[in-house]
């Protein structure tokens, strides 16, 4: 299996952190997919590739053994999941509190990557009505993060790896909000949370700008 990868997408990191609780690092081939710095001038170049394997144009894609492209993430992570037998990762269908975390958490990542884009604008374009309704959604979703239910799980499910990608992405994008100051019980969690060895070895960074010749 390949996967298309960026150090920055906390979508990529949430595929990234179930391969590591999996155990299945050594099954898949990291491709590494570098973003065009023009992304933000809308002068946008894919790596021919990545998009002709994924005509969507985003990351994370998978491309299972058989050569089909899956290219939504928490599909990819099903997937995953599937393949290597079942894990406690997925919830079942009856446990609606951990499928709503999961969904709040998604919600909140999408919510910050639509901020981010927003912000890479020209000052004449971005929209501060649209910004502001991101950093809203974002920390309704963060009150919502359920913490006496995360702490439930000893082994982690979705909805834990969700919500600590989207506690790390808020500490790596939007440090300044300080989403910690009214939420003292989720960073305790968090803290915990972010120790383990899928987490710490999934850390986010800047990628690297497109190289010109």
């Amino acid at each position: 299996m390949r996967l298309f990868w960026t150090p920055a997408s906390p979508f990529v990191r949430k595929v990234m952190v179930v391969i590591h609780e999996l155990d299945i690092a050594n099954q898949i081939e990291i491709v590494p997919t570098v973003w065009p710095h023009e992304w933000a001038t809308r002068t946008i170049q894919f790596d021919p590739d990545f998009i002709a394997t994924n005509p969507v144009g985003r990351i994370p894609a998978l491309i299972a053994d058989d050569g089909t492209a899956i290219a939504e993430s928490s599909l990819i992570c099903r997937y995953l999941v599937a393949k290597a037998g079942g894990s406690p990762l997925i919830p079942k269908d009856a446990d609606l509190p951990a499928l709503r975390l999961w969904g709040i958490g998604d919600g909140a990542l999408e919510a910050m990557i639509a901020r981010r884009a927003e912000t890479l604008r020209s000052d004449q374009e971005r929209s501060e009505d649209f910004l502001q309704k991101q950093k809203d959604r974002i920390s309704r979703c963060f009150d919502a993060f359920d913490v006496s239910f995360l702490d439930t799980h000893r082994e982690p499910t979705m909805a834990q790896i969700v919500v600590g990608i989207a506690c790390g992405y808020m500490d790596f994008r939007f440090p300044a909000d300080d989403w910690r100051s009214k939420r003292s019980k989720l960073a305790r969690w968090y803290d915990q949370f972010a120790q383990r060895q899928s987490m710490t070895s999934t850390v986010p960074a800047e990628t690297p700008q497109r190289r010109h010749a």
